[in-house]
């Protein structure tokens, strides 16, 4: 199934490059909230005893800015579905995740603005517009 953007009456269409990258972040959300939290329980590797070694000097402090970053993508999309009323946001959410189509006790254009609505606060809190 292909991801479409409303054309018409749309003050949130993004460029379709941005949209694709928000889209395909949202659908990572899974994944980064699952790194994070392994980010916290890994610890340094010993290098002692491996002279000119082509490693990261600092690893831990790579796998910190890692995981921050990560942390920032999630809370961005966390704060952004706020923004959806509460009676939509898992429509919205299951469109976006699994491809579902929207529940039946709202109209689709309903859904569809929320969607746009909650696609372009992510793209904007990422930067990516």
């Amino acid at each position: 199934m292909r991801d479409y953007q409303r054309v018409k009456k749309n003050k949130y269409k993004l460029p379709r490059s941005a949209y694709n990258r928000t889209l395909w972040t949202i659908r990572d959300y899974d994944r980064m909230k699952e790194e994070v939290n392994s980010l916290v329980e890994i610890s340094g590797v010993n290098t002692d005893g491996m002279p000119r070694g082509n490693g990261v000097s600092d690893q831990v402090s790579s796998m910190v800015i890692k995981r921050c970053d990560l942390l920032k993508d999630v809370k961005v999309i966390d704060m952004a579905l706020e923004l959806i009323p509460e009676e939509y946001r898992a429509g919205v959410w299951n469109n976006i995740q699994y491809n579902k189509s929207y529940p039946t006790y709202a109209g689709v254009r309903t859904f569809a603005r929320y969607k746009a609505i909650f696609i372009h606060s992510v793209a904007k809190g990422l930067n990516y517009i």
